[in-house]
């Protein structure tokens, strides 16, 4: 049934496609038809919630003013799905993510960039640091979530000293990365990066379940951690980074 209904509102794709686009993000505000499993079921997150995904509606709305975002709804979904999952299992009430281009995954989320003219659009907490400098300056076990898609792979060789920090600030995490592309240049830090590389940027942890984000010639996979063990030395000093910001404060490095 569903099938043949779109098969008839297909030739009216140019016109109603734009106004849907317009009245979606209210139709749909609060309202999250689930990203995990794509079943067709809704959740409504409370105004007052700490964090959660972003909705299909708010990613849509930027995807159709953004080229970057275009062709990366797949990927984004199913790392939404599993952020959906562990906050909904944990019950998260915090969350730092890497880098986001200009929607972070998460809304509610602390942001880390590299730059102050990086920081995206959405209202969020500002964090201005290199992430290959270590330790970050942030609180051991800070956040209950650390979220970085399609950013370790920018990182140098400092992904290790990275992910220790990560295991250092949070409690979970989820990571993408591009595996197995092919670049006109090899020195493209997207080359040929395969899945036992960024495995051993992770040792000895190992993740909880890696997930297909999407296939194809640009594969990305999502690495997903739940209840990530501190670095020994965080565990037997009980430390907190030097210059760690105080919850909820940016902090600028210079």
């Amino acid at each position: 049934m569903l099938a043949r209904l779109k098969r008839i509102l297909r030739p009216l794709r140019p016109i109603l496609g734009p106004v849907w686009s317009r009245v979606r993000p209210y139709v749909e505000d609060g309202v999250l038809t689930t990203w995990r499993s794509n079943r067709r079921r809704t959740r409504v997150y409370r105004p007052d919630a700490p964090i959660r995904p972003v909705t299909m509606a708010e990613f849509d709305a930027v995807a159709e003013g953004k080229s970057y975002y275009r062709g990366r709804r797949q990927y984004v979904s199913a790392a939404a799905a599993q952020a959906e999952d562990l906050i909904d299992r944990h019950e998260l009430g915090s969350a730092l993510e890497l880098g986001p281009h200009i929607q972070p995954l998460i809304v509610g989320a602390d942001v880390m960039v590299l730059k102050p003219s990086d920081p995206p659009t959405a209202d969020a907490t500002v964090l201005v640091h290199d992430a290959t400098r270590v330790p970050w300056p942030i609180a051991d076990r800070r956040y209950d979530l650390f979220v970085a898609l399609q950013v370790f792979e920018h990182l140098g060789d400092k992904q290790p000293d990275a992910f220790r920090e990560v295991r250092r600030v949070a409690r979970n995490a989820i990571i993408s990365l591009p595996i197995d592309w092919v670049m006109d240049d090899p020195r493209n830090c997207h080359h040929m990066l395969s899945q036992e590389r960024v495995l051993s940027w992770f040792a000895p942890v190992v993740p909880t379940r890696i997930v297909v984000g999407n296939g194809g010639r640009k594969r990305r996979m999502i690495y997903v951690f739940e209840e990530l063990p501190p670095p020994a030395e965080s565990r037997a000093q009980g430390r907190t980074a030097p210059g760690a910001a105080p919850a909820g404060a940016a902090a600028n490095e210079g």
